[in-house]
């Protein structure tokens, strides 16, 4: 699932943290980011020329002073079944509360915050059966039948990846240094080429894969904790390490598992925002020019022209990014730009109890999320 394109600091912890990291460390976290979160230390010890016990013994000073977010696996439930859409809630004044309330209820919505941009109201994750592909506009329009919303926005997530950062650019005292000219530059020279291909590993239409329990058992292990190994996954589940490991290659393979990723905490305040932009199939390459900076984030494809970049920024760079949307702007056909700055998930589902073991399938009923709607607006009413 696409529920962050990277994570999120409690207000005020980039202020009290008190690890610091210097050139070796930048360098190895460099080489994390490249080969993944789950590479061995002998690996990265080959990648940054560093002996295997130095690795190791910062990797730990880092872990043991949180420096990194928890491993996070890259799940592509999509290819299971189980689809994804961002939601945009333009929320009309007084409002803002009920909606809540109704995401706080509401099964497929799993993950919201509070946004500010072209729609201001929530950007919210909703979860759907690829069998009942319009539950999210459904609920959508209701929210707007009922006056809680005057406008609402879908993207559709076909696909997604992280895209890397570039830590050279990431110093031990000035935090991130890059010259944002030179990505304009970039983009002009894009705007120019005839090339259409863009360095992407989405698909447009991603196959199903055919799955058992036994896979959905162990996606959910590593949605829940991408730090399992092995053979921790073979005990939760009561597996022989041989049997996990041969689900674990073919899931890979499939690119269900997408990869593991181990994200560095927040250099400095950060500005996090999302940005969704639809351009005309003969300027697709435009694209290419948000893989070309050096910045971690999530790209994410709903069709060929339809795009979101999802990513945070020091608030002294969000300036460069913005000059070149301006020069990229006469090619969009449509664009949201959102800040979005605290997420939620407080709530009992997880959005893997939406998966049915005896049926083998998603269940995300329409009709039961528009009964929970009428009962929450009747119960509020009953009480004003």
């Amino acid at each position: 699932m696409c529920y962050f394109g990277t994570f999120f600091i409690p207000e005020g912890d980039w202020l009290t943290r008190t690890w610091h990291l210097d050139e070796k460390d930048i360098k190895i976290v460099s080489a994390l980011e490249e080969l993944g979160a789950k590479i061995s230390t002998e690996e990265l010890s080959q990648k940054t020329g560093y002996p295997a016990r130095t690795v190791r013994y910062r990797l730990q000073k880092m872990r043991d002073n949180n420096a990194f977010w928890p491993t996070r696996a890259l799940t592509h439930e999509r290819k299971l079944g189980l689809g994804e859409n961002l939601l945009l809630l333009r929320v009309t004044p007084g409002s803002d509360q009920q909606i809540e309330n109704l995401i706080k209820k509401l099964d497929p919505m799993y993950f919201w915050s509070s946004t500010y941009g072209t729609y201001t109201g929530y950007v919210v994750n909703s979860l759907y059966s690829v069998t009942t592909p319009h539950v999210t506009r459904r609920i959508a329009e209701v929210f707007q039948e009922k006056g809680l919303v005057s406008d609402f926005f879908i993207f559709d997530i076909t696909d997604w990846e992280h895209k890397l950062g570039d830590f050279s650019y990431l110093k031990p005292v000035e935090g991130w240094t890059y010259d944002w000219t030179s990505w304009h530059s970039i983009i002009e020279k894009n705007l120019r080429s005839r090339k259409k291909k863009i360095p992407t590993t989405c698909e447009e239409t991603p196959p199903l894969v055919d799955f058992d329990n036994t896979d959905f058992d162990i996606i959910r292990a590593f949605f829940d904790n991408g730090d399992l190994t092995q053979k921790e996954v073979a005990k939760q589940l009561a597996l022989s390490e041989a049997i996990v490991a041969k689900k674990i290659r073919r899931l890979e393979r499939e690119r269900i598992i997408k990869g593991y990723l181990s994200v560095l905490r927040d250099w400095e305040k950060m500005i996090y925002f999302a940005f969704f932009f639809e351009v005309e199939e003969s300027a697709v390459n435009i694209v290419s020019s948000f893989y070309a900076h050096p910045f971690p984030g999530t790209i994410m494809m709903e069709s060929k022209t339809r795009w979101c970049v999802r990513m945070d920024l020091p608030s002294k760079d969000l300036y460069g990014f913005l000059r070149g949307l301006d020069i990229m702007r006469p090619y969009f056909k449509s664009s949201a730009f959102q800040v979005i700055h605290t997420w939620y998930s407080d709530r009992d589902l997880h959005p893997f109890d939406l998966y049915n073991r005896d049926t083998h399938t998603w269940e995300t009923p329409v009709s039961k999320y528009l009964q929970t709607i009428s009962e929450v607006m009747e119960k509020k009413q009953s009480q004003t």
